[in-house]
């Protein structure tokens, strides 16, 4: 799920996990993969699992929604560009 806002775009980007075993190890071959490097995984999945889920916030597209900032890099506080580094 995505929570978009006027001016700003995505705010809020969030999902579900797959947590079904058998999709997760089809979807691996799928794409051509090998299992061994996964199978530390697969196995959480194999003996057992819960749905879970989460989601992520833009701190500064938040503060650039509320306050009616027109720019975003007006409202970062430790900004960083290419070829500034004053340390």
């Amino acid at each position: 799920m995505d929570v978009l806002v006027p001016k700003v775009g995505e705010l809020i980007g969030g999902s579900q996990r797959e947590e079904r075993y058998e999709i997760i190890r089809d979807r691996i071959t799928e794409m051509g993969l090998p299992l061994e490097p996964y199978e530390w995984y697969l196995d959480l999945r194999r003996y057992g699992t819960v749905k879970h889920s989460g989601f992520g916030l833009g701190f500064e597209r938040m503060i650039l929604f509320a306050s009616g900032i027109d720019n975003i890099r007006d409202v970062i506080p430790f900004p960083r560009y290419p070829n500034r580094a004053d340390l």
